[in-house]
């Protein structure tokens, strides 16, 4: 009895530790398992992520690269619109008034300068303010532009217009010119005096009612109006005339005031005199005028 249960428990000790040997056996394999499939699975995402892994020479694409091209593309933007914004180097003043059979253009012509001494500046030759008269087309619709006529006041003349306007009426005469590369001989260009005397450009200007104002341009000879000058075929018919209301002369008058210090070149050259007599006197080499 004692041999057999003595027996009895040796075996359950032996089947007890059998039994747990296998247990951990089957326990390690599973680890094993386990850990295969996990290396298996960071292998595979290892290798898909060096297939999209960028080379080093090139560069990466994220997304602050489309703002900064987007940036760029404004900043290149913006300079070029200041470039385009830049003070512009040529102005055209013009007042224009329309007519029901032609309109009435001023223009200025301004002066040209010349170098005076090794520094200085001088005005070689005075501008001019330019009347132009514009026929409308013979369909009615539109100016014929083309087929302008000039007249080109002197700065006593645009003096006199001051003066005189709108209470007292104008006439002004000109020699009839070839143009000889500029218009009315006011751009350059030589020009040559047809029919001496015989026939003459005429500006009259008449005052109306209300302090309204006429402006008429015609060729003349011999106090006779509507004549063609020689070798000038193919002119407007003239006269050629437009009114001018109280306020529209109000316009004109002002225009010719304001504009006989720029058509002497008065404004110009003062400023440039004036900028360096203030140099001078900063830098104390003001020169003994007497005075």
């Amino acid at each position: 009895m004692t041999m057999m249960s003595t027996a009895s428990r040796n075996l359950g000790a032996f089947v007890s530790r059998a039994s747990s040997r296998h247990s951990s056996t089957l326990a390690r394999s599973a680890v094993s398992s386990i850990a295969s499939s996990s290396n298996a699975q960071n292998n595979d995402n290892a290798t898909a992520l060096k297939k999209n892994r960028c080379p080093l020479s090139a560069s990466p694409s994220f997304p602050n690269n489309n703002a900064n091209a987007n940036a760029n593309t404004i900043s290149t933007t913006i300079q070029t619109r200041s470039l385009s914004m830049a003070m512009p180097r040529r102005g055209f003043p013009q007042y224009t008034l329309f007519g029901p059979d032609s309109a009435l253009v001023l223009r200025a012509t301004l002066p040209q300068f010349k170098r005076a001494g090794s520094d200085g500046v001088s005005v070689d030759r005075r501008g001019k303010l330019v009347v132009e008269f514009v026929p409308r087309n013979a369909t009615g619709a539109g100016f014929a532009w083309s087929d302008k006529t000039i007249f080109s006041l002197s700065v006593e003349e645009v003096g006199l217009l001051v003066s005189q306007l709108p209470e007292h009426s104008v006439e002004l005469s000109h020699p009839v010119f070839v143009q000889g590369g500029g218009e009315d001989g006011m751009e350059g260009g030589s020009v040559t005096q047809l029919g001496g005397d015989a026939v003459e450009k005429v500006l009259t200007i008449e005052p109306g009612e209300g302090k309204s104002l006429t402006f008429k341009i015609d060729y003349m000879q011999g106090g006779v109006g509507g004549q063609t000058p020689p070798g000038m075929e193919g002119l407007p018919s003239t006269p050629m005339e437009i009114a001018v209301q109280a306020g529209e002369v109000e316009v004109i008058k002002s225009i010719c005031q304001t504009s006989i210090p720029y058509l002497l070149g008065w404004n110009t050259t003062m400023d440039i005199a004036s900028a360096a007599a203030i140099s001078r006197g900063l830098s104390g080499n003001n020169p003994n005028m007497g005075y």
